[in-house]
């Protein structure tokens, strides 16, 4: 089964602000907005850039969206309103460039100066446990989020708390299908979009038949382990302590792919001629 089967066509794009220097802001302009008024909080959102996602390891932003989507009551936010006021002229939408025939300032639509440019009808799906796909990488480098980050048009998600399609998603094998169907970039990076991410081939499980059961249940148990290694590695200040944890991501992610070769039935030369394209 294809992956956007799989998800029932549910992957979204990230989100496209439209001007990332008046609605993406450091952690120190959003504690200033929040002191000037406490209900700033309620469009704050903690934001990802592409760049952030990094293979199963907990994400942690540095930057927040003001998200002030489509209909949004602003007058109810007087710090967000005040704040973005200062990037106004730019905001507003204007006419053509006589000219050039390019738009002078964002496209006019059917939104207020003060709102993103995207619609973002599925924006409450960032708040769910997601799988945060970056859009540009060099091989598979996807984070599972439990903690609603949103995340910019530099990535994707796939709302789910499905672990052993994780699993799947980062195994040498379906990374090695993602790379004969994505299209290339300069410096051996892929993008990884959701027109690809969606064509990605899924060994789905038998529910009846206790063998398939059973490599699912060992796939997430070991995607369990490698998540809480990388949040133990990310937490470790010890030289020491980080080496032995990175041995053992390495050993688990081995063990990972060594799962995905069998659900996948490859043969021996199969996985040779995979393991020789990732080494190459």
């Amino acid at each position: 089964m294809l992956l956007g089967e799989y998800v029932n066509g549910k992957i979204y794009y990230g989100i496209k602000t439209g001007l990332n220097e008046a609605f993406v802001i450091d952690e120190e302009t959003r504690k200033s907005l929040i002191n000037e008024d406490p209900k700033s909080t309620e469009v704050i959102r903690p934001f990802l850039a592409g760049r952030d996602i990094k293979r199963y390891q907990p994400p942690a932003a540095n930057k927040h969206l003001i998200f002030t989507r489509r209909g949004i009551e602003i007058d109810e936010y007087p710090a967000i309103i005040n704040y973005l006021s200062n990037f106004k002229q730019r905001l507003v939408p204007r006419p053509k460039d006589r000219k050039g025939g390019k738009w002078q300032g964002r496209k006019p639509g059917a939104y207020q100066w003060y709102e993103i440019q995207d619609t973002i009808d599925y924006h409450a799906e960032f708040e769910k446990p997601k799988i945060i796909v970056p859009a540009i990488v060099k091989s598979a480098s996807y984070a599972f989020d439990t903690e609603g980050f949103y995340s910019n048009d530099k990535t994707c998600i796939i709302p789910t708390e499905d672990k052993y399609l994780l699993g799947l998603m980062g195994s040498k094998v379906v990374d090695f299908y993602m790379h004969s169907i994505s299209s290339t970039k300069q410096g051996g990076y892929f993008e990884y979009k959701p027109m690809y991410i969606a064509k990605l081939p899924i060994r789905t499980i038998d529910a009846n038949d206790s063998a398939d059961v059973a490599l699912r249940d060992r796939m997430i148990e070991l995607v369990d382990q490698m998540l809480d290694l990388n949040r133990k590695l990310a937490e470790s200040k010890i030289p020491q302590a980080r080496q032995m944890l990175k041995r053992q991501t390495e050993q688990t992610d081995n063990q990972i792919d060594q799962l995905a070769f069998q659900l996948y039935d490859l043969t021996d030369e199969e996985v040779n001629l995979v393991v020789k394209e990732v080494l190459s």
